[in-house]
């Protein structure tokens, strides 16, 4: 089988067997995580102004409470998961709070959140952490939705009349 790239993180998909038509074009992924990715907002990754074309990437620094310390083997798996995962750098577990940088535009926190539960952690369950929670998909949602819809007419200045 040729070389097939993986629209979203441009690694090696030809033997993955992960696969989804878009458009009557049949893409390729690497991984599950890629493919779900795309089939949310393929824009980002196919066209001309894709923002993964343009080698962009969207650095983010988060940091998840836990609903108790994180110790032994319990740390241990957390950290094996979390490698798992594509684009997920500088992972660091103190008592209850795990740090973790990660390009947006690879992977969400929605994400994250969800291999910590598979994991066996418990995100925290207080108000507050729902809240933020909350907010951080919020806003992660509205500006991949904004990356996938390209450059547009500024607010302050007209568009340019052709």
């Amino acid at each position: 089988m040729s070389d097939i790239r993986c629209p979203v993180c441009n690694m090696d998909a030809s033997n993955s067997g992960i696969h989804t038509d878009h458009m009557g074009v049949e893409y390729h992924f690497c991984m599950e995580q890629c493919r779900e990715n795309f089939l949310a907002r393929p824009l980002l990754y196919i066209g001309k102004q894709s923002p993964i074309k343009a080698g962009r990437k969207v650095i983010k620094r988060r940091r998840f409470r836990l609903d108790c310390t994180v110790v032994g083997l319990q740390r241990d798996t957390l950290l094996m998961e979390l490698n798992k995962l594509m684009s997920v750098r500088n992972i660091m577990i103190e008592g209850d709070s795990l740090s973790i940088d990660y390009n947006l535009l690879e992977i969400t926190a929605g994400q994250i959140e969800a291999t910590l539960v598979r994991a066996g952690a418990l995100m925290g369950s207080g108000w507050a952490e729902r809240l933020k929670r909350g907010w951080i998909h919020y806003t992660e949602e509205n500006e991949l939705d904004n990356l996938a819809t390209g450059e547009s007419a500024c607010c302050n200045k007209p568009p340019t009349k052709g």
